[in-house]
């Protein structure tokens, strides 16, 4: 029994081994057996560096590479090429450019079995450094007509790619070439300098990838100091010399008692040369007072007219003293009163870019006895109020000399881009002495201010018109005196004013600056704020003044807001009352004359005009109002249909007030204009 139990055991042992042995024998010629898919493999890197490779390989595995068959495409687009016997495959790739690509290989074998393999790569140029420019001086500091030599570098990796440019203008809208060494060094000399410059200059460089580099210079005209005059500083001596700087010891006195004389500067008869008061100081009877609007109160209130004598003034913008000189007369009717003038200031001024000022024949109506229009509540808003002209006159100065609104040519604010709110690119714009300056035609006006009518320089400081500050008519001592006159007849004070209570205070604007807002727009920047300031929509208050004791509308001149902003309009933006239209007296473009080629043959910077046309083209003046003109021809003072008036009146008075481009100065360092001080 235990024998058959050990056969037993033997036999079954060898059934197993003899199954295991057949199971690995059968499944190992079944896995020779087997037809795989196609295997697709490839040496190409994810970035090229162009021009380093011309070929990439890709290699097929497959029981029979021949019955393969194959779909290969670069970038979509299907290139045929057979596999050898290895079942490699060489893509020329010699010809493509720089940017993303990709390479995709579909095998089908003879089963019909697909194998899909896709790959993305990049070529790309090689690495570039950034372009770098350096300068010697950032800043310098010139005497007029003096040089200043600019010197730097250009830096890259390939010099020679690099081009280097310079202007004293837009560097983009226009430039000149300026050459650089083998090792980027660069040299550039202006010579004559005659007024404040800043130089761009920029380098480009780069052979694959272009990048660029900037700097800018800054260059300030230094006035050379005058050398010292000698002589005898005291005015009181007999020798005193009113152009010395310093004293040399020579002043001569006599040998005299004090002076005696009336010493009340109050007095009619105030002696400025009395030591010592004699009792002889005399006084206008109070009973004597002047009469508003009559025929004395005009010759006081009005410069420039025959009561008084008139000095020549400069402009600044002219190399020798031109002497213009300032006048103005007038006549009353029983309605109105006519104001002819020539244009002509009562102080030094600067043309500015629309050089050189130039007399005009200017002629300004307004009524004697100003009527507040109906349906006007210049309180609450502009609206049924008769606007001011957006650039031309609005108004008049007590010299005569038109009053503008605060528009400039391009149609921004002028005053608001000349004091720095903004960049007036669109034309040159600046302002001079007291904010003012010429057109085209020379004829001078006011953006702001002209409070200057009544200054005067101090000649024991050796103060000139040079000198005049703003700040010195917005000190709070005594009500402004009356500055111009709108075209409704209310008179225009200065900044001072009295408050409720009769105190003095500094008049501020209700105008403020839109939200995101900076002037570039000119009006439309600009919106009434109901109380945020002490005058109205139109610029002005009803109350007492120094003239009007009872009280009388009338508008003050602003230089700031009720916030403390700049302070639009300025003079005027509407009418409170009735507008009576009296323009200047130019002819402007009369009837017959032959006005055509402006800016080509006649025109600012060109040539004066053909008789008969004025200072511009036919529908743009910027002296005054050509239509304002003619109608006071039309219609008479006093007389007329005023509705008519004015209808004309917003058609006609809206015309443009710019000053002339100023000539492109790029590659040059000569110019002939002067700074605006």
């Amino acid at each position: 029994m235990e024998d058959g139990g050990a056969m037993r055991s033997l036999m079954l042992a060898g059934l197993m081994i003899t199954s295991v042995m057949a199971g690995v024998l059968f499944f190992g010629v079944e896995d020779e057996g087997i037809n795989r898919a196609p295997s697709v493999d490839s040496d190409l890197p994810d970035t090229i560096l162009i021009g380093t490779i011309d070929s990439i390989s890709v290699t097929i595995s497959d029981e029979k590479i021949s019955d393969l068959s194959l779909l290969i495409t670069l970038d979509g687009d299907e290139i045929s090429v057979l596999p050898d016997q290895e079942g490699s495959i060489s893509i020329d790739i010699s010809e493509l450019g720089v940017g993303s690509h990709a390479l995709k290989v579909v095998a089908i074998d003879s089963l019909g079995q697909e194998t899909s393999w896709s790959k993305a790569f990049i070529v790309h140029y090689p690495v570039e450094s950034e372009t770098e420019l350096t300068v010697s001086q950032s800043t310098y500091q010139v005497e007029r007509g003096g040089d200043a030599p600019l010197s730097g570098l250009v830096m890259h990796d390939d010099v020679s790619t690099c081009e280097l440019r310079w202007s004293t203008a837009d560097i983009e809208e226009s430039s000149l070439g300026l050459p650089t060494g083998e090792d980027g060094t660069y040299e550039l000399e202006l010579s004559n300098i005659q007024e404040n410059t800043t130089v761009s200059l920029e380098a480009t460089c780069g052979t694959w990838t272009e990048t660029s580099s900037v700097q800018t210079v800054v260059i300030t005209v230094l006035e050379p100091e005058p050398e010292p005059v000698t002589g005898c500083t005291d005015p009181g001596a007999n020798n005193y010399d009113s152009e010395a700087d310093e004293d040399d010891g020579s002043c001569e006195y006599d040998e005299v008692g004090p002076v005696t004389g009336c010493t009340d500067p109050g007095a009619n008869n105030y002696d400025s040369e009395a030591d010592e008061d004699d009792g002889s100081c005399e006084y206008d009877d109070p009973s004597d007072d002047i009469e508003v609007g009559s025929q004395e109160w005009w010759e006081g209130v009005l410069l420039c007219d025959s009561t008084e004598q008139v000095e020549g003034v400069d402009d600044y913008n002219t190399s020798d003293f031109d002497n213009h000189i300032c006048q103005l007369s007038f006549s009353t009717n029983e309605t109105h009163i006519q104001i002819s003038a020539n244009g002509i200031p009562n102080h030094d001024l600067e043309s500015g870019p629309g050089c050189c000022t130039s007399e005009q024949g200017l002629e300004w109506t307004i009524p004697l006895v100003p009527n507040n229009q109906t349906g006007c509540d210049p309180s609450a808003s502009t609206e049924g109020c008769t606007m001011a002209p957006e650039r031309d006159a609005v108004a008049f100065a007590v010299n005569g000399v038109p009053i503008f609104g605060p528009e400039d040519g391009p149609g921004g604010d002028a005053v608001a881009g000349h004091e720095g709110a903004y960049e007036e690119d669109r034309q040159h714009i600046w302002l001079g002495i007291c904010h003012g300056h010429s057109g085209p035609g020379g004829g001078y006006h006011y953006h702001a201010d002209a409070n200057c009518v009544h200054w005067h320089p101090d000649e024991e400081e050796n103060q000139s018109w040079s000198d005049y500050s703003i700040e010195s008519s917005r000190t709070v001592t005594e009500h402004s005196p009356i500055v111009g006159f709108a075209f409704d007849g209310y008179p225009i004070y200065g900044f001072i004013g009295w408050d409720d209570e009769g105190g003095l205070t500094e008049m501020k604007s209700s105008y403020r600056l839109k939200e995101g807002e900076t002037g570039y727009n000119g009006i439309d920047d600009y919106e009434y704020a109901p109380g945020l300031g002490d005058l109205d929509s139109c610029n002005g208050e009803y109350g007492p003044t120094p003239d009007y004791p009872e009280g009388i509308y009338h508008y003050h001149t602003t230089w700031e807001n009720g916030e403390g902003g700049i302070g639009f309009p300025y003079f005027i933006n509407c009418y409170r009352g009735e507008v009576s239209l009296g323009g200047d007296g130019n002819e402007g473009g009369g009837e017959g004359s032959d006005c055509s080629g402006h800016g080509e043959t006649w025109g600012p910077g060109i040539g004066p005009p053909p008789d008969g046309c004025g200072g511009g083209p036919p529908g743009q003046s910027s002296e005054v109002s050509y239509s304002i003109g003619a109608l006071s021809g039309i219609v008479p003072p006093g007389g007329g249909n005023i509705l008519s008036l004015l209808i004309l009146a917003a058609i006609l008075v809206r015309v443009l007030a710019s000053d002339s481009t100023s000539p492109n100065l790029v590659g040059t360092t000569g110019v002939c204009r002067p700074d605006p001080v």
